[in-house]
């Protein structure tokens, strides 16, 4: 029996694709200034969806044994989806205040999720110590 119930599942899943999207963020604000960068697009749901189905949204594969791999290195995995024209001089496509306003938001996000989780284990918790009375 799962204690936690499929609710604890998906927070656990929530808080991955949150993670994995302040990486995605952090990626594109340190590439700012990296002529011809185009952003990485994808979003939380990208992520989501790719945990929930296990699917790898742009993931590489190899039509021979003798290809690279995909992998998790950030440099080396996945496409970038969603790009726009560039929209300066050197062709990087990064706008820094989208970038800075997308992490806040996904960092208040990710705050919320883990008090959820917290939540979660504290009534758990609570559970357990009324039960050994």
């Amino acid at each position: 029996m799962d204690m936690l119930g499929s609710g604890f599942q998906k927070l656990e899943s929530a808080l991955i694709a949150r993670e994995k999207v302040q990486g995605v963020l952090a990626s594109n604000i340190a590439n700012a200034d990296t002529p011809n960068f185009h952003a990485d697009k994808r979003s939380f749901s990208d992520f989501l969806s790719e945990l929930q189905t296990g699917k790898s949204i742009g993931a590489a594969t190899t039509t021979n044994p003798m290809h690279i791999s995909d992998t998790n290195e950030p440099g080396l995995s996945g496409s970038i989806l969603g790009q726009q024209p560039s929209a300066s001089m050197d062709g990087n496509n990064v706008d820094m205040q989208q970038q800075m306003a997308s992490m806040s938001e996904n960092q208040l996000m990710y705050e919320l999720t883990m008090r959820l989780i917290k939540g979660d284990l504290s009534s758990l918790a609570n559970t357990i110590k009324e039960g050994s009375r």
